[in-house]
């Protein structure tokens, strides 16, 4: 092994120590920007919903029952000794939509989004959790995060779009 690739293990391992020690401090079993709506049913950042015609939520609990685990890219262990797993998943946004969607993960693990936008300029916004990232046209940008509560988030392009649209996802945490 290289002394490159040395250096790339250690700081992915240590990046990846970060998020897991964070999450077992945080203790409220949500993702990093959540706050729980005062009803329960789910909102965006502020608790409250999006104001998207039919209410759309963007958080629900529940969990479709066929859902297929989504196989990444690439799959290492979180850290020595640990269950979790770190997931790179490769995915595209174009006036299409996103692809894969839906991604399913499991409850627990790191995710690495490596987004890449085909056709025009686009952005990922996560509102329940607070992610945000803008992706220019051919321009590939990372996504991480740590999965912490079970549900089905969705995810979506609402600033840069073609022709005013949002573009919209699913990100399904399963137990």
């Amino acid at each position: 092994m290289s002394r490159k690739q040395i250096i790339v293990l250690a700081l992915t391992g240590g990046f990846i120590a970060l998020i897991i020690i964070f999450g077992v401090l945080r203790g409220d079993g949500m993702l990093p920007g959540m706050t729980a709506p005062p009803d329960g049913t789910g909102g965006d950042a502020t608790g409250g919903l999006d104001g998207v015609a039919g209410s759309e939520r963007k958080f629900t609990p529940e969990i479709p029952e066929d859902v297929v685990p989504t196989v990444p890219a690439q799959e290492a262990p979180a850290a020595p000794g640990s269950s979790a797993s770190l997931g790179i998943f490769e995915m595209s946004v174009s006036s299409s939509g996103f692809n894969p969607s839906p991604l399913a993960v499991r409850l627990g693990n790191l995710v690495q989004i490596r987004l890449t936008a085909v056709g025009g300029d686009f952005d990922f916004s996560m509102p329940w959790t607070g992610l945000y990232q803008k992706v220019n046209e051919g321009e590939t940008r990372q996504i991480s995060f740590q999965t912490t509560a079970a549900g089905t988030y969705v995810f979506e392009c609402r600033d840069f779009c073609p022709m005013g649209r949002i573009i919209r996802g699913e990100l399904i945490v399963t137990p």
